[in-house]
C-alpha cells in the first residue's frame, strides 16, 4: 500500500509542489502526544527522574504542540480552501466552509464537554475535590463552551473550559470564523508579491507572538489571539511559499534535509531554554514550527517518510480525539491518586505503572472516540448540508474509513 500521497492542484496551478498530505497529518500525533506528554511532566519527574533529566527540557515546552496544531490547521485549509475562497467572498462558499469545520471539530468537542460536566459536577454536587477545578461551573459557561465561544472573550484560558484542552478548539473557532476574509487577504497577497515578498510577510505576521511572548510570556493576557491568528496566517502563507516550488526530486531532498534541521532547532532551542533559564524565548521557536509545516509539504524521505506511514496517518487523523481525551483522562487518574494514596500515590509502583501507560491509554480511548463517534458524526453532519462539501485532503478511505453510503455520496 502507498503510504504518501500526491496531492494534484487545479491545472492554473500545475507548477505547485507536491504536496504530502499524509506526512502532514502523520505529524499530527506527534503534536498531540507532546501536548499530553506536557501536562504530565511534573508527574514524570516524580516517578521517572532519570526520565525527566533527559527529556524534561523537551516536555516542558510541550504547550508548542498546540502553536504547530495552528500552524497545521492554515496550511491544510489553505490547501484545501484557498483555490475556492480567495478568488471573492462568496455566501454560499462561506457557509458551506463554517458547516464543514463545525462538522470536523464539534461532534468529539460536544461528546467530552457533556462528559467533563458530568465528572466535575458530581465532584461539585458530592462536595469532593476537584484536582482541577474549574473557574465557572453554571449554565451559562456551559452554553458559551457549547456553542465555541467561549475563549472569544477572556483574555486567559486557565480553568475557563471544563475540559482543560478545549480553550484551543474555542480559539481554532475563532479563526475559522475570520478565514473567509484571511483566504480572500492571502489569495490576493500570493497573486502580488513574489516568493520571497511571501516569506518576508510570513515572518512580519509571526513577529507580534514571537515579540510579546517575550514580553508577556506566552501564556500572557490575550496571548491566545496572537498565537492562533499569527501561527494560523503564517502556515497559510506557508502554503501558498510551498506551492511555488520546482517540483524536482533536488527539491523534495532539499526539503526533507531542511526539516531535520529544523527539528535540531526546535529541540536545540527547548534545552538552551532550560539550561539558561530563559523560558521566555519559547516564541522564537513558533516560526521553526512553520517552517517544519512547509517542509512536510514538500519533503518525501527521512523524517517527512515516516510520519507518512500508516500508524501515524491514522493516529494523526485520530489526534484531535485523542487531543480532547487527554485531560480528562489524566484528571480522573489524578483524583484516584488522591483517593487511594497507599495505591496510587506518588512514588508508588501504581502511580509509575499508570503515567506510563498513559499515552497508551489515552490513544486507545482517543482512537475510539475518532473511529465511532468523530467520524461517523462528521459524515452525518455532512449529510446534513444542501449543499456538496467535499472530504477533508487529508482523508484516505485505505487508512481507516468505512466506504461512504449512498447518501453521503449524494452530499458529496
Amino acid at each position: 500500500m502507498q503510504t504518501n500521497a500526491v496531492l494534484e492542484t487545479p491545472p492554473r496551478t500545475a507548477t505547485a509542489a507536491v504536496q504530502q498530505v499524509h506526512a502532514l497529518t502523520g505529524v499530527r500525533i506527534v503534536a498531540a502526544m507532546w501536548v499530553v506528554l506536557f501536562h504530565v511532566r511534573g508527574n514524570i519527574a516524580a516517578e521517572f527522574p532519570w526520565l525527566d533529566a533527559v527529556i524534561g527540557p523537551l516536555l516542558a515546552h510541550g504547550e508548542l504542540g498546540v502553536d504547530l496544531f495552528f500552524a497545521l490547521s492554515g496550511y491544510v485549509l489553505a490547501l484545501n480552501y484557498g483555490e475556492r475562497m480567495g478568488i471573492r467572498l462568496d455566501r454560499q462558499a462561506t457557509v458551506k466552509f463554517w458547516w464543514a469545520r463545525l462538522a470536523r471539530v464539534w461532534p468529539a468537542y460536544a461528546f467530552m464537554l457533556v462528559f467533563t460536566a458530568i465528572w466535575h459536577g458530581i465532584l461539585l454536587a458530592r462536595q469532593s475535590a476537584d484536582p482541577v477545578a474549574v473557574k465557572d461551573y453554571s449554565i451559562a459557561s456551559f452554553l458559551r463552551q457549547l456553542t465555541l465561544v467561549v475563549q472569544w472573550t477572556e483574555p486567559g484560558f486557565d480553568r475557563l473550559t471544563w475540559n482543560g484542552a478545549a480553550w484551543s478548539v474555542s480559539a481554532e473557532a475563532f479563526a475559522y470564523l475570520l478565514y473567509p476574509i484571511i483566504a480572500l487577504l492571502i489569495f490576493r497577497l500570493n497573486r502580488a508579491f513574489s516568493t520571497r515578498s511571501l516569506v518576508v510577510m510570513a515572518g512580519v505576521v509571526l513577529f507580534p507572538v514571537v515579540f510579546f511572548s517575550y514580553v508577556l510570556g506566552l501564556y500572557g493576557p490575550w496571548m491566545w489571539v496572537l498565537r492562533i491568528l499569527c501561527a494560523f496566517t503564517a502556515g497559510a502563507l506557508m502554503f501558498y511559499i510551498v506551492r511555488r516550488l520546482p517540483d524536482t526530486a533536488r527539491m523534495r531532498m532539499l526539503a526533507s534535509h531542511l526539516l531535520v534541521v529544523a527539528i535540531v532547532v526546535l529541540v536545540a532551542g527547548c534545552y538552551f531554554m532550560h539550561l539558561t533559564g530563559r523560558a521566555r524565548y519559547v516564541g522564537l521557536l513558533i516560526p521553526v514550527l512553520v517552517m517544519m509545516v512547509g517542509t512536510l509539504g514538500v519533503a518525501d524521505r527521512h523524517i517527512a517518510r515516516l510520519l507518512g506511514t500508516r500508524a501515524l496517518v491514522i493516529g494523526g487523523m485520530a489526534s484531535y480525539s485523542i487531543y480532547l481525551v487527554h485531560m480528562p483522562l489524566i484528571e480522573i487518574f489524578w483524583k484516584m491518586q488522591m483517593t487511594f494514596p497507599e495505591a496510587l500515590g506518588t512514588g508508588t509502583v501504581g502511580a509509575k505503572v499508570g503515567f506510563a501507560l498513559m499515552p497508551v491509554v489515552v490513544s486507545v480511548l482517543g482512537y475510539m472516540l475518532w473511529r465511532h463517534f468523530e467520524e461517523p458524526a462528521r459524515r452525518k453532519m455532512r449529510v446534513m448540508s444542501t449543499q456538496q462539501i467535499p472530504e477533508r485532503a487529508v482523508d484516505d478511505p485505505a487508512l481507516g474509513h468505512d466506504k461512504p453510503t449512498a447518501a453521503e455520496r449524494n452530499a458529496s
